[in-house]
């Protein structure tokens, strides 16, 4: 029985060797486990009938999510990085399980800790960054520079310019949090 409505986010320990596994990790890895199965599905790995010409009802909606996803990436990232649709799909589907576990009755949704979608946000945000000093050196300064910007201001707009990226990366992650 709930007492409180804070009690939803105690952490407790399901499994506990050495590496306690709190509910928090136990959703977050059923919802992994989900995500593999369902594209196991998806793409008829799984399925007896996988030679099937015409495509079953979760394939359709798997492939038009798989479609969506991958306009997304090519409008904002451009389609020379392609390569990373499995990344962001496998991702999105990750966040897309675990909050509908959080619909369950008892149940809590790795989501909602910040620390988790604060590293999720930072990790793909830092290798987003890695990736542009590795492909564009140090010509993606330029994106922390805003056009037309006097050379005795350069200096402080990039570090003002970095500032707000961090933060948007921070409200971003803590958005996910919370709602």
């Amino acid at each position: 029985m709930i007492n409180s409505p804070m009690e939803q986010y105690i952490l407790f320990p399901v499994v506990s060797f050495n590496l306690t596994i709190t509910n928090v990790i136990f959703y977050l890895l059923v919802a992994t486990i989900v995500t593999i199965l369902l594209s196991g599905l998806a793409t008829g790995t799984l399925n007896k009938d996988q030679g099937r010409i015409v495509a079953t009802n979760y394939q359709l909606v798997s492939e038009s999510l798989f479609r969506t996803i991958l306009n997304m990436l090519e409008n904002f990232v451009g389609p020379k990085y392609v390569i990373f649709l499995p990344l962001f799909y496998s991702l999105f589907h990750i966040i897309l399980f675990s909050n509908l576990f959080g619909l369950l009755p008892y149940s809590s949704t790795p989501t909602v800790e910040i620390i988790m979608t604060l590293s999720l946000a930072f990790t793909v945000a830092m290798g987003l960054l890695l990736l542009g000093f590795l492909t564009h050196k140090l010509y993606l300064l330029a994106i922390f520079l805003p056009g037309g910007t006097p050379l005795v201001l350069i200096p402080i707009m990039v570090v003002l310019e970095i500032i707000a990226y961090l933060s948007r990366t921070v409200s971003l992650g803590l958005r996910l949090a919370i709602n």
